[in-house]
C-alpha cells in the first residue's frame, strides 16, 4: 500500500522538477555578466571623496604667512621661472624669506642665493619626482652636482638643476622639507666641481 502511494507522489516530483528546469543553470551562473553601473558609481564617489581630502590637506601655514617679494634681480629672475611651475603642482606659492649675501659652505661651496617658498598645500616626499619633471620640461636642464634624478626619503626630496636666462646662468639646489614645509632654492656660484661631476 505504500508502495502505491509512493509511486505516483515519486512521479508527480519527477515531472515537476523536469518541467522547471533543474538542470539548466543559465539564471543563477556565477560568470554571468552583470551591468556594472552600480560599480562605477561606487569608483567615482570613491575619486570624489579623494579628491576632497586632498583639498582638506591644506597648508596651514600657507594662509599665516605673507608673501615677502624679491629683493634682488638673479631672485626676481629664478622666481619669474619656478614660481609658474609650482603653482601648477601646488595650486599657489608665496616667497617667505630670501638671502642674497653670499654663503660660503664647509667644501668650500659658494651659495649665492637662497630663498624660500611655503606651498598652499602639504608637501610631502613624493612631490619631488614631478616638481622635476616639472621643472626639466620648462627649461631647467639636469645637472650632475646631485644626479639626473631626484633623491626622495622621507624627509623631503632634493634636486640639483641648471637654469639659463637673459640675466646669468645659474646652478641650483631645490630642497623640499617636509617637516618645515618649504622649498628652498639655493643657487650656487658657477664653476664648481660638482657641476662638472660628469
Amino acid at each position: 500500500m505504500l508502495k502505491k502511494r509512493l509511486f505516483p507522489f515519486c512521479s508527480v516530483m519527477a515531472i515537476v522538477i523536469s518541467l522547471a528546469g533543474c538542470g539548466n543553470k543559465e539564471d543563477d551562473e556565477p560568470t554571468k555578466y552583470i551591468p556594472q553601473t552600480g560599480l562605477e558609481k561606487l569608483t567615482n564617489e570613491a575619486a570624489d571623496e579623494t579628491a576632497k581630502q586632498a583639498e582638506v590637506k591644506k597648508n596651514p601655514n600657507f594662509f599665516v604667512v605673507k608673501d615677502i617679494g624679491c629683493n634682488t634681480a638673479e631672485v626676481r629672475d629664478l622666481d619669474s621661472r619656478i614660481r609658474p611651475v609650482l603653482k601648477k603642482l601646488l595650486v599657489d606659492v608665496k616667497l617667505v624669506s630670501e638671502s642674497g649675501a653670499p654663503e660660503t659652505k664647509i667644501d668650500g661651496e659658494i651659495v649665492e642665493n637662497r630663498f624660500a617658498y611655503v606651498a598652499s598645500k602639504i608637501l610631502v616626499p613624493k612631490d619631488g619626482a614631478p616638481l622635476h619633471a616639472a621643472l626639466h620640461a620648462a627649461g631647467f636642464k639636469l645637472s650632475p652636482r646631485l644626479g639626473g634624478k631626484p633623491t626622495i626619503w622621507s624627509g623631503g626630496a632634493t634636486m640639483s638643476l641648471f637654469k639659463s636666462t637673459s640675466l646669468r646662468s645659474y646652478s641650483l639646489v631645490i630642497n623640499i622639507d617636509t617637516k618645515k614645509q618649504q622649498i628652498v632654492v639655493e643657487s650656487y656660484r658657477l664653476g664648481s666641481k660638482y657641476d662638472r661631476l660628469m
